[in-house]
């Protein structure tokens, strides 16, 4: 079930930016020889980091789906992570689209030719409730390392002040919190662990996820 549920959702996902990017294609051979039809301008550089951002939300969310089935086995059935890591692709998936939504908003299209999903990111078969709660810290750093980026280029470039101000207060804050939270369940699984590593991992999954 939980592999339909992980594979329903990527198809979903996948079909939303197929949709979108068909759209966006047809307003440009419709626009044409039009070159003036620029209502709100979005410097190519600011533009471009946008779209890589957006990649990399969805990316996420697949990662963190894996995750959340790989807790969900029968064999591993640790019910807490699989919720948390659920959660967490819910949020990536909806920052993902809610960065589409202001790419539109700014008349423009929420992805380019590059945009491409990977799904090579493997869960290993010795992962931990720790190991993989680390993996999620590391993304996330590298999450609000790509923001910045975003930031920076939209500064750099026109001086995109309204995104960038967006992807400060809307992102960046929430992003510094998910790391705070990350980093407070991995000391406190490495304290439960030490003196019994799986009894103290499968009351943290009961009383901490």
């Amino acid at each position: 079930m939980m592999k339909s549920v992980f594979f329903g959702v990527v198809a979903i996902t996948v079909a939303i930016l197929s949709i979108y990017q068909e759209t966006a294609q047809a307003q440009e051979q419709t626009v044409g020889a039009t070159d003036n039809y620029q209502w709100d301008s979005v410097d190519d550089q600011c533009l471009a980091a946008l779209h890589r951002q957006i990649n990399k939300e969805f990316d996420a969310s697949i990662i963190y789906l894996k995750y959340a089935a790989y807790f969900a086995q029968e064999k591993i059935n640790l019910p807490g992570f699989e919720k948390f890591f659920f959660h967490a692709a819910a949020e990536e998936r909806e920052h993902g689209i809610k960065l589409i939504e202001y790419a539109l908003m700014r008349g423009k299209a929420p992805a380019d030719k590059h945009f491409k999903l990977n799904y090579d990111h493997e869960v290993p078969t010795v992962t931990t409730g720790e190991s993989a709660l680390e993996t999620a810290l590391q993304k996330e750093v590298e999450v609000t390392k790509s923001i910045r980026g975003v930031i920076k280029a939209c500064e750099d470039g026109s001086n995109d002040f309204h995104l960038a101000d967006y992807l400060t207060g809307e992102y960046l804050d929430e992003q510094h919190k998910g790391q705070r939270e990350l980093a407070e369940k991995i000391a406190t699984l490495k304290k439960m662990k030490k003196s019994a590593p799986k009894l103290g991992e499968f009351l943290f999954d009961k009383n901490h996820m």
